[in-house]
């Protein structure tokens, strides 16, 4: 089931839920807290639908600026930020830049298979195991021509029947859940223009360096069966932040939140009880 508002524990604490760039709040499992959660193709497109940002990470964090100031609960009570792949990113940039004051002062952060990186260099397709060890295809030559207009159009065309605007995904009714599947799911999802609009905001993105400013409990959350990242880009993240727990879920893939919804829950009580 999705992620659920619940107003009776308002003075307790309020949950901001970052899905990854495809994907929805729905992909989440319930939490018996305050969440609150920004449409991820509004922010890319604007309430009007119109044209799409330039990409760059600082629009989306000005969106995000501007969505909290409109949702009273963050105002109030403890504050811990889930982040799930491009929701993680956005959740370390918009965090280094306000130093942990004003709106974004939080009090805990959960991050689920991301990266603190350059995604198109640390990413790497995984296509399987041989003799115990993992066969994985790099990304990085390959976004650029992914990430061209025509392109990404057709690919969106071809996975969402012609169409090229959102269409609205309940993640959580899914039956097959595989990351093959949740990617189909997340085109259908997701305007083009977002799509494309996501991507290119990462291509400039690393906080690495700056992660030791980040002084919170978090916990940081990894799939051994991650298709996207390797667990090597888990441990620097969690290496470089401060109060960082890395947990390791065996046999979790990028889709964890949706496939592994009671290790979410574990580790925000677990926060939410620092």
């Amino acid at each position: 089931m999705a992620a659920k508002l619940t107003a009776q524990t308002a003075d307790r604490e309020i949950v901001l839920l970052l899905p990854g760039m495809s994907f929805n709040a729905s992909i989440f499992p319930d939490f018996d807290l305050t969440t609150i959660a920004p449409d991820f193709n509004e922010l890319a497109l604007g309430r009007d639908g119109g044209a799409a940002s330039d990409g760059r990470m600082e629009v989306y964090r000005r969106l995000l600026d501007d969505f909290l100031a409109g949702e009273p609960a963050w105002a109030t009570g403890r504050r811990i930020v889930v982040g799930h792949s491009f929701g993680g990113m956005l959740a370390l940039d918009w965090l280094l830049t306000h130093g942990g004051k004003g709106i974004g002062r939080i009090d805990g952060l959960l991050l689920i298979a991301t990266t603190a990186g350059r995604m198109f260099d640390v990413a790497r397709l995984r296509l399987g195991a041989l003799g115990g060890r993992e066969r994985r295809l790099p990304l990085k030559h390959l976004m650029p021509i992914w990430n061209l207009k025509l392109v990404t159009r057709a690919v969106k065309r071809f996975t969402s029947g012609g169409s090229l605007a959102a269409r609205r995904v309940d993640f959580s009714s899914l039956v097959d859940r595989s990351d093959l599947a949740l990617d189909l799911a997340g085109w259908r999802n997701t305007d083009w223009r977002a799509m494309r609009s996501y991507r290119i905001a990462m291509r400039g993105f690393d906080v690495r360096d700056r992660l030791g400013d980040i002084r919170v409990p978090s916990i940081v959350l990894h799939g051994t069966e991650d298709r996207l990242f390797p667990l090597a880009v888990a441990r620097e993240l969690a290496g470089r932040l401060p109060q960082a727990e890395l947990r390791v879920v065996p046999g979790a893939a990028h889709g964890l939140p949706l496939t592994h919804g009671s290790e979410v829950q574990r580790a925000l009580r677990d926060l939410s009880a620092t």
